[in-house]
């Protein structure tokens, strides 16, 4: 049942698609790509967009205004610069605010009511190596204090000059959190940050409480029992508490993660949407219908998400042993927007508590090495020649010609002969490269690079590595 509070952001999300910026896509681009999207903004008279400082390597960071109310309400994004997702929905917030259509009314009270200003992209620098922390290795989010960074220090100083009376900071949170007791990703967590080392909730963070409790409410047309809460453990250092502190309603918004949604452009709409929500409820004072304790009843976030999880799995075929294997994938920037994978074994043993994006019951299958073939010439590999040696349970191309690229755009790694026993080995933290086999030594799984086939049904979309 739809409540009335979120019925105007759930409306405008069903025209999603008019809004989306489809110039971005990926969770990995530059700044000039950036840039380039705001650009058609230019002009807009809706719209104030100004150079508001620069970076430690002299990128631009902008500002963009809309509205000329009373209450000041002030978004940023990207202060890590790996993560992009809500940069995405501001484009796609900026699009919605500059467009004609039945929605007028809705814009013109935000406009009277609110003076709403993003500052997307806080450190362009980051966003250029995909790594989250500014160009001089500070983590911009525990520089609230000593203003080690220009880049901090502007985002300060934009708060004591606007002086917004709601602030909301926009990340992103590691793929392998779950909302506690349950498989389900936290495809969005929300923190109300403590202001004082004793968490004590005051005027000012209970406002950002009842927010959220709003927010969470609309999100759940969309991701019931998806929402978290992140652990609200006092850090003077950071932004969220220290802008608390001074007295601003502060909400910290975790962009986390759907299945099959590796690009993030799911969670971008429910950035969009749950945005909207709290731009009508802070209009309308709406976030007085509800209360802390809607607020603390929201289930906290844990960390017990896999990429998969195998379940139950026999790793010695004689002595009938079985175990739990949970393996999870990183990616590494090539170049935006592409990136390639490696996954590795988290963990081996009693894993019940834990849950997988994918889940193997792996009952009566054993788990053993992947088998390797040598080769002279890797010119030789195409998308058929793999999936041949994949059918034949050989995971390993064993050669001295190793390429200098860490990857393989192949779903095969490539090994030097004096690193083949290491590549085989299924252990803790070594990498994720094994077969499943069942009791007639028929291969039902295959496990390459962290990613699962079977026989019939190899993606040749996957990369491997090079092991050297």
């Amino acid at each position: 049942m739809v409540n009335q509070r979120s019925e105007i952001a759930l409306k405008i999300t069903n025209q999603y698609a008019k809004y989306h910026i489809n110039q971005i896509t990926t969770n990995r681009f530059t700044h000039t790509s950036f840039i380039n999207a705001l650009a058609p903004f230019k002009n807009n008279s809706k719209l104030t967009i100004s150079t508001i400082g620069y970076s430690q390597e002299g990128r631009l960071i902008k500002s963009i205004s809309f509205g000329k109310g009373k209450t000041n309400v002030l978004l940023w994004s990207q202060m890590h610069g790996n993560e992009s997702t809500a940069t995405r929905a501001i484009l796609d917030l900026l699009q919605f605010l500059t467009s004609n259509d039945e929605f007028n009314s809705f814009r013109a009270e935000l406009a009277k009511k609110l003076t709403l200003q993003f500052i997307p992209m806080l450190n362009p620098d980051g966003t250029e190596r995909f790594q989250r922390r500014t160009a001089t290795e500070i983590d911009m989010n525990r520089d609230a204090v000593q203003l080690q960074t220009p880049e901090g220090r502007l985002l300060m100083d934009v708060v004591d000059k606007f002086k917004p009376d709601i602030a909301f900071n926009l990340h992103d949170q590691r793929r392998f959190y779950n909302v506690k007791n349950t498989g389900v990703p936290s495809s969005i967590s929300f923190l109300a940050p403590a202001y004082n080392q004793a968490r004590e909730v005051n005027a000012t963070r209970k406002r950002a409480m009842q927010l959220i409790a709003g927010m969470n409410q609309t999100l759940q047309n969309y991701i019931p029992d998806g929402v978290g809460l992140y652990d609200d453990a006092y850090s003077y250092r950071s932004f969220g508490d220290a802008i608390q502190a001074k007295g601003i309603s502060t909400v910290l918004v975790e962009s986390g993660w759907l299945p099959q949604d590796m690009e993030k452009e799911g969670v971008r709409k429910l950035n969009f949407t749950a945005l909207l929500a709290a731009f009508d409820m802070i209009s309308t004072n709406g976030f007085k219908d509800y209360s802390v304790k809607e607020y603390e009843a929201i289930p906290a976030i844990d960390d017990k998400l896999f990429d998969i999880l195998i379940k139950n799995v026999c790793v010695n075929a004689s002595s009938k042993s079985s175990v739990d294997i949970g393996v999870s994938r990183t990616e590494h920037l090539i170049g935006h927007p592409n990136y390639y994978s490696a996954g590795q074994i988290n963990d081996l043993g009693d894993l019940a508590s834990f849950y997988g994006f994918e889940t193997i019951d792996a009952q009566k299958l054993t788990v053993v090495e992947g088998k390797a073939k040598a080769i002279q010439n890797l010119q030789n590999i195409s998308t058929v020649s793999v999936k041949r040696l994949l059918k034949q349970g050989i995971l390993f191309l064993i050669t001295e010609n190793i390429p200098l690229e860490k990857h393989v755009p192949f779903p095969i790694n490539i090994v030097h002969p004096r690193k083949l026993v290491q590549a085989r080995e299924i252990r803790f933290e070594e990498k994720a490269n094994f077969l499943l086999i069942d009791k007639h030594k028929t291969i039902k799984y295959i496990i390459l690079n962290g990613f699962v086939m079977k026989p019939n049904e190899i993606n040749t979309s996957v990369n491997g590595l090079v092991l050297v």
